[in-house]
């Protein structure tokens, strides 16, 4: 799914580098737009997600000559470093053997996700020092074919897992580099990549064939729509007015548990599933227990620098 991805400001400090630079002290710098760019700070200019260089373009002119506004884009060098505001097209993670694909799984660079949790564990584990809202359960499962092979139609039996969301937010910062492939997926692909931004859904998404997909956004607001956990709580994200609004609509009791209540303004939600009509704007709901979760806090300049 393609998004409008933009990168709305970089971070300026002379002579820091992505490599043993103080990132806390990025963090405190000045942001400039495209707008606010002077030739002097080339070199000198990071994405606020990624912390890697960016370049304006064009580099000294206000606008294109096809009076399209200027912009930043991350620099090639630092493709290898996943980011969720890089604009490009996703690539599939293929592999040449078995022995490779295996030793990638081993290795924690891939996870292959036969699904996610349906139902509440009866027991759950105890929380993460990673993750900020509950547990994070995962179990094995069981060998899946996944067509990873270099060659077309070539699949590999491979060991999966079923999981959640919140397994995937923990240690995010991590992760965002790690390739997963996700159920019914044809290619492995980098976290950062697979996720969409709710703010940036086309206006035209249900007219088009959907399959559930790991989408994030802000809270903007949250209640519940009755007085009991069993009624429908709705939680409102930030979106593009062009779609009217986007609701979560799961009951009460379910998204406290997740940590999503009344005082979740401002917190991010991550979500695979499939964006579905409501009234006049667009909403998710059926979700599984392992198929949302809340985004650690510490993460949220990862996804949605402010």
């Amino acid at each position: 799914m393609s998004t409008k991805r933009k990168i709305a400001y970089a971070h300026h400090l002379l002579d820091w580098k992505y490599d043993g630079g103080n990132r806390d002290a990025l963090k405190a710098s000045r942001r400039v737009t495209p707008d606010e760019y002077e030739e002097e700070m080339a070199g000198n200019l990071f994405c606020p997600c990624c912390c890697t260089n960016v370049e304006r373009t064009p580099k000294v002119k206000d606008r294109f000559t096809n009076l399209r506004d200027p912009f930043y884009r991350h620099l090639s060098r630092w493709q290898h470093v996943a980011c969720v505001l890089r604009a490009k097209k996703p690539k599939g993670k293929r592999y040449d053997t078995w022995e490779e694909a295996k030793r990638a799984i081993d290795h924690n660079q891939i996870t292959i996700i036969k699904g996610f949790l349906q139902s509440k564990p009866e027991i759950l584990g105890t929380p993460g020092v990673d993750y900020d809202e509950t547990a994070v359960e995962d179990v094995s499962g069981p060998l899946a074919a996944v067509p990873i092979g270099r060659h077309q139609g070539e699949t590999f039996q491979l060991p999966s897992v079923i999981t959640t969301v919140a397994g995937i937010c923990s240690n995010f910062e991590v992760n965002k580099d790690k390739y997963f492939f996700l159920p019914e997926a044809q290619h492995a692909v980098q976290l950062a990549d697979l996720l969409t931004n709710v703010n940036e859904l086309p206006s035209n998404i249900l007219s088009t064939e959907q399959s559930p997909c790991l989408y994030f956004g802000r809270v903007k607001s949250s209640r519940n729509a009755g007085s009991h956990s069993s009624n429908i709580r709705m939680t409102r994200l930030e979106c593009d007015s062009a779609i009217g609004d986007f609701t979560i609509k799961l009951q009460d009791g379910f998204c406290r548990e997740k940590g999503i209540n009344d005082d979740s303004t401002g917190r991010i939600v991550m979500f695979y599933g499939v964006i579905t009509q409501n009234g006049s704007g667009l909403a998710v709901d059926r979700l599984a227990w392992g198929e949302i979760a809340l985004v650690p806090s510490k993460y949220n300049d990862l996804l949605m620098p402010d």
